[in-house]
């Protein structure tokens, strides 16, 4: 999939500063696309649309954080085999057959989805909380079942080439849903609200689908390959799905363990950690666009070069191209973390006056400090996790996703039955350097000797030496 890298460095290379800023704009919406504009989508709503909130505010937000939050938590493992399967087919120049494949996955997803969320949502008593709640309950029900196709959407639209078209998809988006939460709120209240909100999320799912059907059109639909796949694939779904959990442990034992329940529903936020939490995973987007368009880009043709030399070249040869490959590996590694560092720790430097500016007194500015250090950890394992799938390093990225997670919710739980608010972010910050760690560490090991382990399953060879 890092064909959109390749295409954003192609316009990045002509230069002229229209240019450098559309490809940032669109490398950041493909990248970072629904949940970096949803995290908009809220702010504006609550500066200049709160006035349609006029019940139940607090529960209108907590909705739409949690429909973020277990869309990924119950279904990103399925979106990493579904993202492997397209990517296979775009290899083999199936575009037909991709195009069916998305179809299928979102009518299969779609029904899931709406079954977790009756199953999520019917349990809330709402009533008296909301003046209409069979409205707000249908909204909360669509949009959970839009923001699952969205991600998937998502994925796939990395093989257009509209990359200005998409992003103006998502602010077209964004700005739908913050006028129909101002022009529904004002007919139907907050449950009018979420609806507003959930329609310019379908706008963005529906014309971004229908982007995709120029070269994509699906001939037939069935989930015969996808299922095979996930047989196929089982340890990079549960890495995925283990990736979610590590990045979510946290949030979800503090909203638990120390925060207060909405009332009328199950949910339950804690703002102390919420608000600077979701403003610092915003500090990983310059990581993730250098990766997009610079780390990747870089690595991907040595890659393939290599695997190439394996059975054309030379032992001499082969050496020569694997050294190039991790050399090139290595500087991108290096020059992404250099760019991160120094955005993280210039906001961790101004992290008192961000604070104030922005959330005034409601944030901690030591918790703040601590989400940005854990967030420049995170955008580390999650490079240092793309190389181990780069490899088909499954087993090591299972291992260290788990040991990410393992770490912070052992420590979350720690930090919250103690009632250590001081520490909060702290198990974040552990999780992610002791996952850092270990995928480094596996990484550099099996990337030593990365050709025999090709040669080995070539060979059908399953011995530990090889692995």
């Amino acid at each position: 999939m890092a064909g959109i890298g390749f295409e954003l460095k192609r316009v990045l290379q002509r230069g002229g500063i229209i240019r450098v800023l559309g490809v940032s704009l669109a490398g950041t919406a493909i990248v970072a696309g629904p949940w970096l504009l949803s995290a908009l989508g809220i702010f504006l709503i609550q500066q200049y649309a709160a006035s349609a909130l006029t019940e139940a505010r607090s529960l209108f937000t907590a909705l739409i954080v949690y429909c973020y939050a277990f869309s990924l938590v119950l279904f990103s493992g399925l979106h990493y085999v579904f993202t492997r399967q397209i990517s296979d087919l775009i290899y083999q120049h199936k575009n037909r057959e991709a195009g069916s494949a998305l179809a299928s996955f979102l009518l299969a997803l779609f029904a899931l989805s709406a079954l977790v969320a009756a199953a999520g949502l019917l349990p809330l008593r709402i009533v008296g909380e909301v003046s209409r709640p069979v409205l707000f309950l249908l909204a909360a029900g669509l949009l959970f079942t839009v923001i699952n196709l969205n991600w998937v959407i998502m994925s796939f639209i990395t093989l257009l080439k509209s990359y200005i078209g998409i992003l103006l998809v998502y602010l077209g988006g964004t700005l739908i849903s913050l006028l129909g939460v101002r022009f529904f709120g004002a007919l139907y209240a907050t449950a009018g609200a979420l609806l507003g909100y959930a329609l310019g999320q379908c706008f963005t799912a529906i014309v971004l689908y229908l982007m995709t059907l120029k070269g994509y059109a699906p001939i037939r639909l069935s989930l015969k390959g996808f299922l095979s796949y996930l047989l196929r694939y089982r340890l990079l779904f549960l890495a995925g799905l283990l990736y979610a959990w590590a990045s979510w442990a946290d949030k979800i034992v503090f909203w638990f363990t120390l925060g207060k329940r909405m009332a009328g529903s199950w949910f339950r936020v804690f703002d102390p950690y919420d608000v600077p939490i979701f403003f610092a995973i915003l500090t990983m987007i310059p990581g993730l666009i250098f990766f997009t368009i610079e780390t990747e880009t870089s690595f991907y043709p040595r890659l393939r070069r290599f695997l190439r030399c394996l059975w054309k070249e030379s032992w001499t040869g082969i050496i020569r191209s694997k050294q190039m490959m991790l050399r090139t590996m290595r500087a991108g590694l290096r020059e992404q973390s250099i760019l991160q560092a120094i955005c993280s720790l210039t906001l961790i430097i101004l992290a008192p006056a961000i604070g104030h500016a922005l959330f005034g007194d409601s944030v901690d500015a030591s918790t703040l400090r601590l989400t940005l250090g854990a967030v420049f950890f995170h955008a580390l394992f999650l490079t240092l996790m793309i190389f181990l799938f780069y490899f088909e390093l499954y087993v090591q990225a299972v291992a260290a996703v788990l040991v990410f997670f393992a770490v912070n919710v052992t420590a979350s739980l720690a930090i919250g039955m103690m009632g250590a608010t001081r520490f909060l972010g702290l198990s974040y910050l552990a999780g992610g350097i002791a996952g850092s760690v270990v995928a480094g560490v596996l990484l550099s090991l099996s990337a030593r000797r990365i050709d025999r382990t090709l040669f080995a399953r070539a060979a059908g060879i399953t011995d530990s030496r090889w692995n």
